[in-house]
């Protein structure tokens, strides 16, 4: 179970740094589709499922760090851990089949922000 753990961590901390690599890269093409980020985080693979939860994590950080805090306010409880965030994109995307074409940046900053707006 520890070397599990070891794995999916070291994934998921190398698909941050390609996703913060890439965001300074300036590029106006995004390399994941909802499809293809649904079919990853589906897997049963513990490999696809620690890139799927760090790209989700990126994501999540991305919206803390200003990069898109400007269209997203999300405000995590305590305790929440990356598998809750992907089992819940599943379900984002399973309830809107019609978004699973788009750039996947945007289906995780919404899909986050269904579940965890702040309260005003």
């Amino acid at each position: 179970m520890n070397s599990m753990c070891t794995i999916k961590s070291t994934f998921i901390y190398v698909v941050l740094i390609l996703v913060g690599t890439n965001s300074l890269a300036g590029s106006s093409k995004f390399f994941y589709t909802g499809t293809k980020l649904y079919n990853m985080c589906r897997a049963d693979t513990p490999i696809d499922e620690a890139l799927c939860e760090g790209y989700i994590l990126g994501v999540q950080d991305s919206i803390y760090s200003g990069h898109l805090s400007e269209h997203f306010n999300l405000c995590l409880s305590e305790g929440v851990e990356p598998d809750q965030l992907r089992l819940q994109l599943i379900r984002f995307i399973e309830n809107n089949p019609n978004i699973m074409n788009f750039a996947a940046e945007g289906l995780v900053a919404k899909s986050l922000e269904t579940s965890y707006a702040c309260k005003n």
